[in-house]
């Protein structure tokens, strides 16, 4: 069974923990922590901070919007319509948001 993994600093990590999800990597560096869930293998979902995303440099920020396992959810308080467009897109094979 695949497992869930959160990244981020420790007030986004706090409410994950708090969840139940053991898998949790509070950093000021995520990219350490995002190519291990890349390479493991029981991680299906990685939930990160815009703050964790935005710190990577562009080569990771694609391997991160391009993987299909682990899938990776960017959770900010804005929205961010097209890393989600691409998101659906990648998944579905259809451009939901296309106007």
């Amino acid at each position: 069974m695949k497992e869930i993994a959160v990244v981020g600093g420790s007030e986004f990590t706090l409410g994950y923990r708090l969840a139940g999800i053991k898998n949790v990597v509070t950093t000021l560096n995520p990219q350490v922590a995002l190519k291990e869930f890349i390479e493991k293998k029981n991680v299906g979902i990685v939930i990160l901070d815009t703050q964790s995303m935005d710190s990577l440099d562009e080569d990771d920020k694609e391997e991160v919007v391009n993987s299909i396992d682990p899938v990776f959810v960017v959770v900010s308080e804005e929205a961010h319509q097209e890393a989600l467009r691409k998101m659906i897109k990648q998944s579905i094979g259809v451009d939901l948001l296309k106007e």
